[in-house]
């Protein structure tokens, strides 16, 4: 039993000790190799699936970019508007007038519930109405002028008159030639018919050839036009996704004005005789800002479905459409101040005509305007006469609403006025000289460029997470009336973030993104998910924090972590002048004070005064087409409110003057107010105003109880603002015509009284 081992037995044990370990490593070599193979066939996976989104990517964008270029896409050259005013069926509408607007707007109010929408549904200002009830409205709305009647229902009432005009151009900027009709199509006019056109006005004028010009383009119609008589003329130059198509909204928009216009001239002619004497002309600047054929999708697919897909297809051409609003802005530039100059000519007898006219442009008509307009303005500033009043830079107003513009060609002119005056004094600049500084425009000093944004919040900037406890603050300090006023300013604002801000998000939000910004478009996700979950979006409310339940807080976990991407994506533009726009730049808050303070910004640059109005958010309905004539509308004479909210505030140089807050008028009472609040300034914000209170430029915050959205400046009250600043003497400088296209005379148009 204790004999020596076997031999043969030892060394098959020892065998099996010595081959154990091999095998366990032999066994995990294999787990190992079998990891890493799983690892390589998710990692091909993974690569096959980037592939595949990569290439679904291109084939979706190249199937928009095919769809959006070639199956939908809107005519190259081709002009909506451009028929003789000479034809029969021009001639006779401009000797009669229409009413079919209206009249058709009425039967279509009595025969449907109005949705009023915030202004964007108008059942009563429907070209494509009129064009289905009768199909020779599609000839007659074709003309280049037009002149258009909204009749009173009212035995009281008067009807209101108004001509309409286009002006439109190709993508280069070249003008259309205007057309006629024969046989029922359209022919090109020629020299015979120029001719025959030309010697008619020689009949008529008693002149001789050389004082006539013929009329071959919409610039002349309109030139010939506003040659004679006192005129009024409201100039729209439109936006992204418009043209001048029978149907357009924008044409329907300006249509809206030109009446408000007419009524609002009514209602200064007791008052007023050279009001009674003047005619309201509209004047439509149209080009293909509509790469997409929307309006044949809607008609092909219903208001639904193809409003739906049209947006999408749409939202891939802002980019492709801004470089062709600023090809186009010479020429436009150009043919207004060419109607300008006709304007400003005075009468046979030497007297003025009292004419006035105000240019706006919305969207990347704006842009137009600021393109075409930049270099003037600035060479403008450049050799302006300390103590002089500065002219105006085109007609007598220019008016950018929600401009799809960067911010850039607005602080262009910001710095060439700021490098001319000092705005505080330090080591190398005296007070004195400072006050004098503040005379660079005199008191009487009227605005000549005008940018108003429909905002997003108040204060401007937000919140920082110390301005809540001051906010709360119960203490004598001198700051009481400001808490209070900011407490009921931020509860108004918390109650529209529970309905919804209608600020505009398209130059807020999406402008900044296709400049490869995309901090907004982070921020945007963020309140669309703190909205989802039923709370209050950050830096923007003193509310107490709501924490999300586990469920809302899980849903939105992809918006919140898209957020956090978007924010802190790396390469993205970091020059906020350039990817954001005019009116969403807000000057940076100082570091130090409370928003009660008046700190000076270091970046002094960007917006300058804010705008309300005088209703509650929602309160204000908006007014029918083919009601203005009847419709219960105040516009009344404003004189001398802005001169009088300067003096208000004289003790502070008149800074943060308030159109709430006027000095009494020495002439007694009896002035009216501007229909809006304009305030010089961003009140309660912790920044020092960074423009000199009798600036010309005016780069407004409106909240959305005054414009909305992007396209939410259809309000009686907005439209009246806007108006009275051209309309009314609101300074001690009345507005004059300036012709700036050479010496009198040089236009084409002889002048009659």
């Amino acid at each position: 039993m204790n004999g020596p081992a076997r031999p043969g037995i030892i060394g098959q044990g020892t065998a099996s000790v010595d081959w154990q370990p091999k095998i366990e490593q032999h066994g995990s070599a294999e787990r190992g190799r079998t990891w890493l193979a799983r690892v390589w066939r998710w990692y091909v996976r993974l690569l096959h699936a980037a592939f595949a989104t990569l290439i679904g990517a291109i084939v979706l964008v190249l199937g928009v970019l095919f769809v959006n270029y070639v199956v939908l896409s809107t005519p190259k050259a081709r002009a909506y508007r451009d028929l003789d005013p000479a034809t029969p069926e021009c001639s006779d509408g401009l000797a009669r007038g229409w009413t079919v607007l209206a009249d058709t707007g009425r039967r279509q109010r009595a025969g449907t519930t109005l949705i009023d929408d915030g202004g964007w549904i108008d059942a009563s200002n429907d070209e494509n109405a009129a064009v289905a009830g009768d199909p020779r409205w599609r000839t007659r709305f074709r003309c280049a002028l037009q002149r258009h009647i909204v009749t009173a229902e009212r035995s009281d009432g008067k009807p209101l008159d108004y001509t309409l005009g286009f002006l439109e151009f190709q993508e280069d900027g070249e003008p259309y030639a205007l057309v006629s009709r024969s046989g029922g199509s359209d022919v090109a006019n020629t020299s015979a018919m120029l001719r025959h056109a030309m010697e008619s006005q020689m009949r008529a004028s008693g002149k001789a050839a050389s004082g006539i010009r013929p009329v071959i383009t919409q610039l002349d119609a309109l030139k010939q036009h506003l040659s004679t008589g006192s005129n009024y003329v409201l100039v729209f130059v439109h936006g992204w996704r418009h043209d001048a198509r029978i149907g357009d909204g924008n044409v329907a928009d300006l249509r809206l004005y030109a009446a408000h216009v007419a009524r609002f001239l009514q209602q200064r002619c007791p008052t007023d005789p050279k009001a009674c004497e003047t005619k309201v002309t509209a004047i439509y600047v149209g080009w293909r800002g509509a790469r997409v054929d929307e309006q044949g999708l809607r008609d092909l697919l219903g208001d639904a479905v193809g409003g739906f897909f049209g947006s999408v297809s749409a939202a891939a051409t802002l980019f492709d459409r801004k470089p062709v609003s600023e090809a186009v802005a010479p020429a436009a530039i150009s043919a207004l101040r060419s109607i300008e100059s006709v304007l400003a000519a005075p009468r046979s007898d030497g007297s003025q005509r009292n004419n006035r006219m105000i240019v706006a442009g919305h969207s990347l008509g704006g842009n137009m305007l600021a393109t075409g307009l930049k270099d003037d303005v600035l060479k403008a500033v450049r050799r302006h006469a300390f103590g002089r009043t500065l002219p105006p830079v085109l007609g007598n107003l220019v008016v950018l609403i929600n401009p799809a513009s960067e911010a850039s060609k607005w602080t262009a002119i910001q710095r060439a006025v700021w490098e001319r005056v000092a705005l505080r004094a330090d080591e190398h600049t005296p007070v004195d000289e400072v006050v004098r500084d503040t005379g660079f425009f005199p008191p009487e000093q009227r605005p000549v460029l005008i940018s108003v944004t429909a905002a997003l919040a108040f204060p401007a900037g937000g919140l920082r997470p110390g301005d809540c406890a001051w906010i709360g603050l119960d203490i004598d300090d001198g700051f009481q009336v400001a808490r209070q006023r900011i407490r009921q300013r931020l509860a108004s604002t918390d109650a529209m973030f529970h309905s919804g801000v209608d600020y505009d998000w398209a130059t807020h939000d999406l402008f900044p993104t296709f400049k490869l910004d995309f901090r907004p478009a982070a921020h945007f996700l963020d309140r669309v998910a703190a909205r989802f979950e039923g709370r209050q979006p950050r830096g923007m409310t003193c509310m107490p924090p709501r924490h999300a339940a586990a469920l809302d807080a899980l849903l939105t976990l992809p918006l919140r972590a898209l957020s956090a991407i978007a924010e802190t994506f790396p390469f993205q533009v970091s020059l906020r002048e350039e990817s954001r726009t005019i009116g969403n730049l807000d000057p940076p808050r100082p570091a130090a004070g409370v928003l009660a303070d008046t700190q000076p910004s270091a970046a002094p640059f960007g917006t300058t005064h804010e705008m309300l109005g005088l209703h509650d958010t929602g309160r204000e309905r908006h007014h029918a087409y083919a009601t203005l004539a009847d419709a219960p509308i105040d516009c009344p004479r404003s004189d001398g409110w802005l001169t009088r909210a300067r003096m208000r505030k004289q003790d502070r140089y008149a800074q943060f003057w308030d159109s709430e807050d006027l000095a009494a008028d020495p002439a007694g009472p009896g002035l009216g107010r501007p229909a809006a609040r304009f305030v010089h300034g961003l009140h309660l914000s912790g920044i020092a105003p960074i423009t000199l209170a009798n600036d010309p430029f005016w780069n407004l915050r409106a909240f959305d109880n005054a414009l909305s959205r992007h396209d939410g400046y259809r309000l009686t009250s907005f439209i009246c603002a806007m108006n009275q600043l051209v309309m009314d003497d609101i300074t001690e400088s009345t507005p004059q015509m300036i012709d700036t296209m050479g010496p009198p005379g040089g236009h084409g148009f002889d002048v009659k009284p």
